[in-house]
């Protein structure tokens, strides 16, 4: 058995870290509001000859830029991992193993909702605060799209709508009560 000796800075490196962990945890503030789910919904189109459905990702970022929850990967596991790269921003926060037991088949065009209920990917409960919704859509042989937007999650509900101009024709995003 292997015994650990800690020197006195080690010590109080240890303690002063996870004191200050333990004060920046409570300061991040409020909570996320009980009862209160944020849906996003979005609609793609295409078709025609040769037409490949496309890989989606819809997912939520922290105000750095860090992968806080995955709500939806449509990306068929086995031969989806050999484009899994087209999706780029995706690609480089998420992990092979998530890929594999969050993704689902591609999806012919129309329109798909998903909702997130304030738990990041641990299970924990993210506080209110600014955050950046993502829809990042690629097609093989086709283009490639992504739809990022800051929403402001709090105690007050809102709904908003973004025409776009591509094959992902539209995001709208809903933050209310569960029903």
């Amino acid at each position: 058995m292997l015994k650990r000796y800690y020197s006195r800075r080690s010590f109080f490196r240890r303690v002063l870290g996870g004191a200050l962990a333990l004060g920046l945890a409570r300061g991040q503030g409020k909570a996320w509001p009980q009862g209160m789910e944020l849906r996003v919904s979005f609609t793609y189109e295409g078709g025609g000859f040769r037409y490949r459905a496309p890989y989606v990702a819809v997912y939520v970022e922290d105000e750095k830029g860090n992968l806080v929850r995955t709500l939806g990967l449509f990306l068929m596991p086995g031969k989806g991992e050999r484009w899994w790269n087209a999706l780029r921003r995706y690609f480089t926060q998420g992990s092979l193993e998530a890929m594999r037991t969050l993704s689902g088949p591609t999806r012919p065009p129309g329109q798909y909702t998903l909702a997130w209920d304030g738990l990041d990917d641990r299970g924990r409960t993210v506080p209110q605060g600014g955050y950046y919704v993502c829809v990042e859509y690629a097609r093989e042989h086709g283009p490639y799209e992504l739809f990022r937007e800051r929403v402001e999650i709090g105690d007050k509900p809102f709904q908003k709508t973004y025409p776009l101009r591509g094959e992902l024709r539209e995001v709208s995003l809903d933050y209310r009560r569960k029903t």
